[in-house]
């Protein structure tokens, strides 16, 4: 049993937290996924507020980490020592993600493989200032590291997770039940091309 560790914060972006979450979480066969926070309780950027599943320190065994974004959580966690002090994580053996905004805390951690990733559009300018040359695909990965740009890129950095454990049928079970209906041949070989196309570096 695989285990998946979503990380959160006060002020995340909801779609992207909760999009990954209902996505790997239709599966308990294979994987156990859980959303790890330093409280037991955080505050969504809606306002919804949602209990944590375990400790971030938790992350550090998990097989697949995945951080995710928030315009206002980003910052927020950043800024707080004990959060980013919490992850002893290893590119060499843990698959390792984010979503948009996430793609800083990656930075921030060492992380990012040639300091290259892309994010959502609003957070470019403020990446690149923080020295990380950016790439302008929705999904780009390089090894066991991986970011995606924009909320329903979350489809493929998901994809992405569960092909490098699973394969590629095992991705597209998984994305299926989320796909909108009569367009599942559309989407899985969108999904399909914008991971191969992210995968290693910039031709």
């Amino acid at each position: 049993m695989k285990q998946v560790a979503l990380i959160a914060f006060e002020q995340f972006t909801d779609i992207d937290l909760f999009l990954m979450w209902d996505i790997l979480g239709r599966n308990r066969d294979d994987w156990q996924v859980r959303i790890l926070g330093q409280q037991s309780e955080l505050r969504s950027s809606n306002g919804l507020l949602i209990q944590t599943h375990g400790r971030l320190e938790e992350a550090n065994h998990a097989d697949v980490v995945l951080f995710a974004s928030g315009k206002e959580g980003v910052p927020m966690a950043m800024s707080d020592a004990a959060f980013m002090e919490a992850f002893r994580l290893d590119p060499g053996c843990q698959l390792i993600g984010s979503i948009c905004a996430g793609a800083f805390i990656l930075a921030r951690l060492g992380l990012l493989p040639e300091r290259r990733a892309t994010t959502h559009p609003d957070a470019r300018a403020a990446l690149h200032a923080e020295g990380v040359e950016l790439d302008d695909r929705p999904f780009t990965s390089s090894g066991n590291v991986a970011t995606a740009g924009g909320c329903l890129a979350a489809l493929y950095l998901v994809g992405w997770v569960v092909e490098r454990m699973f394969g590629t049928q095992k991705s597209l079970e998984a994305l299926r039940p989320v796909l909108p209906a009569g367009q599942y041949d559309v989407y899985e070989g969108l999904v399909l091309s914008s991971i191969r196309q992210g995968e290693g570096a910039v031709s």
